[in-house]
């Protein structure tokens, strides 16, 4: 019987996370953590996913992936797209089985490393391999479509392209994939959970992605200028922008009397609900100029500049976790993590940090000396949060 394996990393995000949708530059490192899909073709016709974690889910052929359990609909969903893609079906009925390392509901892409190894390990199989980014692309759309997710293409492009020990810049206009840019030696960024789990299916993710579309439209509404992504705009744009034009807040029934609706298949509009539009725009203009900002420091770092540059970046990462707040994507968990990485400061090695990921909980990312990681978890005793490091 064949049998093929397929691997891919959690991600790490380290600047970006929700601005994905609005056509940020992000930045995103793989990490050392993976999550393996073998797939084994067998004499019956039925599909045949195994997890050590969820247990194990048997399905006929031509089953309803809305019907399967949620976590089988990520490899599920990715052999439907697969199959419809590449005009390839199997002989028989397969097995899939999937390990992994990567923490789940944890904001480190666990569901984006496992549609990518279930691809990856297809590709091997069927014999059919993606050009480009394209297995990143259907990736995503497993996601968006089977699963009902409403992620951007960040988390999978991470996955998929990342390469170790580098941030990988990622303009989501929508997967445009730029050099890799180092940290200098010493100096490592590292992902610390925070215990609290999340889900980009939940409201609060939910309703500022809405409100960034929103955002959007009510300023192409008031300017007459045509945006395919809103941060094409400056930050200081947006600030210059009257309540008028880009109120703090809209009910959904009063957008939709006054835009009709959104350019994004993925945005549901609740009619009784507010929607926070000027910070849901504002943040990923302003993410994305800080990870602009954030590459130029790191590609112009030398011996003389690099201790100002650092505590620049980490600066950025401050900012860009009151950002989240701003947005309703904050929790007093985080907050307290973050707080406590901003009171050890430079001197003691830490230079900034963030909630990163979809937010709500899940991970908080912590750039420092490689030197202080003990000091890191000492910090996780006393705040009583947990002393994993992801790396």
């Amino acid at each position: 019987m064949k049998t093929v394996t397929g691997e891919a990393p959690g991600r790490l995000d380290f600047m970006g996370g929700v601005a994905d949708y609005s056509g940020s530059l992000v930045l995103e490192m793989p990490l050392s953590v993976t999550t393996r899909v073998t797939i084994t073709e067998t004499v019956s016709p039925e599909f045949v996913f195994t997890s050590k974690a969820e247990g194990s889910c048997t399905l006929s052929p031509g089953a309803d992936p809305q019907k399967a359990p949620k976590w089988v609909r990520y490899p599920y969903g990715c052999f439907l797209l697969f199959c419809a893609a590449q005009r390839w079906r199997p002989r028989g009925g397969l097995q899939f089985v999937i390990t992994s390392r990567v923490p789940e509901s944890m904001g480190v892409s666990s569901s984006a490393a496992l549609e990518v190894a279930t691809l990856r390990a297809l590709e091997k199989f069927a014999g059919k391999t993606f050009k480009g980014t394209g297995l990143a692309r259907l990736a995503q759309r497993a996601e968006n479509e089977i699963v009902g997710a409403p992620c951007g293409l960040m988390d999978q492009l991470a996955s998929a392209n990342g390469v170790r020990g580098a941030l990988l810049p990622i303009l989501c206009r929508p997967d445009i994939l730029g050099e890799p840019v180092k940290l200098p030696a010493g100096v490592i960024a590292v992902g610390w959970p925070s215990g609290v789990k999340h889900a980009v299916s939940d409201s609060p993710y939910a309703t500022a992605r809405v409100g960034a579309f929103m955002g959007r439209k009510l300023i192409e509404l008031g300017t007459g200028r045509k945006l395919n992504h809103a941060a094409e705009l400056t930050p200081s744009e947006v600030r210059a922008l009257a309540e008028e034009v880009l109120p703090t807040a809209i009910t959904g029934r009063a957008f939709l009397k006054r835009c009709g609706g959104v350019d994004d298949a993925l945005s549901k509009i609740e009619a009784q609900r507010h929607y926070p539009v000027r910070a849901a725009v504002s943040f990923p203009v302003e993410e994305n100029f800080r990870a602009e900002l954030a590459v130029a420091l790191l590609r112009g770092l030398n011996s003389r500049n690099q201790a100002d540059a650092l505590a620049a970046l980490g600066e950025l990462l401050f900012q860009s976790h009151v950002g989240y707040s701003s947005i309703g994507l904050g929790c007093p968990e985080t907050d307290e993590m973050v707080a406590g990485v901003r009171q050890l400061g430079v001197a003691r090695g830490f230079y900034g940090a963030r909630v990163s990921g979809g937010g709500s909980g899940g991970t908080v990312v912590v750039l420092l000396r490689q030197s202080a990681l003990p000091g890191l978890k000492k910090l996780a005793r006393k705040l009583g949060r947990p002393e994993v490091v992801i790396r």
